[in-house]
């Protein structure tokens, strides 16, 4: 057999010989980036169902650990606090899984008046002391940040999940009184309604969101808030009384906002119109 430098007798002349490989060359970079352009194309196969769901249940099992941990913490030093936002919504009886804790946070330690409540970043701190175990803190993504983020791990190097710390007046988040505040599963829990008129600015929020990825969001929290309105057994109670009239968790502006945002959420879904007409809502 001709080694790749020894000339082949069906080359007729010297002049095609030394133009064949420039050819080769030429095909096999065509090859080359045409495999390169099918890879690029060739999506992951995806997992199979039983799968995901076992992966989803593992991580909910690891947020729910999470949400017992900081909140018993935050309880043993009289803090009130109560989780909202995803993981309220499963609790409350939707299916999504949520991915992280949102923890809302409220001091009203009346026995020491001139003291002034602790910071955000504060009590990640007071978590972190209390349980360096499971705590840890991480660096956002803007290095410049004047904050970090509390994270959640089951061990060392084990499954872990995301811990946000929200305190009043944050997104119009209020003081919520302790006896405002709903057990689930031994977890405490924003009351109803501040969790259905809170996804509903989180959905508001998204669509006008310039980044994409924030944009993209709005599906879930559109289909989050369809959930929720579909829970009877906590909608029922709220067609009985103005929920969003309530001075102890909402304030004036967030009423008035909350209602240009049902009628925005009414026109991009007609099909919804009735469970807000019944919550007392004008919805065009």
């Amino acid at each position: 057999m001709a080694s790749a430098n020894t000339q082949s007798p069906l080359i007729p002349n010297k002049t095609t010989a030394t133009q064949r490989p420039a050819v080769e060359d030429q095909v096999t970079n065509k090859d080359a980036k045409g495999e390169e352009d099918v890879k690029k194309r060739v999506k992951k196969p995806k997992r199979p169902r039983a799968l995901k769901l076992q992966a989803q249940d593992a991580h909910l099992a690891v947020v729910l650990e999470a949400a017992r941990r900081v909140t018993a913490i935050l309880q043993a030093r009289g803090i009130p606090c109560a989780v909202f936002g995803s993981l309220a919504s499963k609790l409350y009886g939707c299916l999504r899984h949520p991915k992280d804790v949102d923890l809302l946070v409220s001091q009203l330690d009346s026995s020491q008046p001139s003291k002034p409540p602790l910071t955000a970043q504060q009590l990640k701190d007071l978590i972190l002391d209390t349980d360096p175990r499971h705590f840890y803190l991480k660096m956002p993504r803007d290095p410049a940040a004047d904050y970090r983020i509390l994270w959640y791990r089951t061990s060392y190097l084990g499954p872990e999940c995301k811990v946000d710390i929200l305190i009043p007046g944050t997104m119009h988040l209020p003081h919520l009184k302790p006896e405002r505040v709903h057990f689930i599963d031994g977890i405490p829990v924003v009351p109803f309604s501040l969790l259905l008129y809170h996804k509903l600015q989180g959905w508001d929020d998204h669509c006008q969101a310039e980044e994409k990825h924030k944009q993209q969001k709005q599906h879930q929290d559109a289909a989050d808030v369809r959930r929720l309105l579909a829970l009877k057994q906590f909608i029922n109670p709220l067609l009985k009384v103005k929920s969003l009239e309530d001075p102890e968790l909402f304030t004036e502006e967030f009423q008035e906002l909350t209602r240009e945002r049902v009628k925005k959420y009414c026109q991009a879904f007609k099909d919804r119109t009735d469970n807000w007409f019944k919550l007392g809502f004008e919805t065009s």
